[in-house]
């Protein structure tokens, strides 16, 4: 009975460990590095600094808030992430919201995430959320 007891017990802590979820989202680190107009503020090119474990892929997505006199200029946009294990640039593309408002040079908020994945599974960190300097 005891040795029944014992081989159940380990058998469920290998299937914990199993289950348990991967390391790859702690060495998953992001760092919004620039970002600069495109097209009088129809857009503005974000890039960040991301470094992943090699063999995870997929994609950033980002979110754009800046004050515009009395209102706000705001977009969404994505980019590819293919991870190589060293830090790396990725930029991405957000477009202000059809009918608001055009960015401008100065300050803004950004936010966002990255969804990686391997064949096996998909993790959705880190998430980041700042201000960044617009330039041209």
């Amino acid at each position: 009975m005891r040795r029944v007891t014992t081989t159940i017990a380990l058998l469920c802590l290998s299937l914990f460990a199993l289950l348990a979820p991967t390391p790859a989202s702690a060495a998953t680190t992001v760092e919004v590095t620039s970002a600069k107009l495109v097209a009088r503020g129809v857009a503005v090119d974000i890039t960040i600094t991301v470094t992943c474990e090699s063999g995870r892929n997929g994609g950033a997505e980002f979110s754009l808030r800046q004050r515009s006199d009395n209102h706000v200029a705001y977009g969404s946009g994505w980019a590819p992430v293919y991870c190589t294990g060293a830090a790396q640039a990725v930029t991405g593309r957000v477009y202000a919201e059809a009918g608001g408002y055009a960015f401008n040079r100065g300050i803004a908020l950004v936010n966002g995430g990255i969804e990686l994945c391997t064949e096996i599974d998909c993790d959705y960190s880190p998430r980041f959320d700042g201000e960044v300097r617009i330039t041209r």
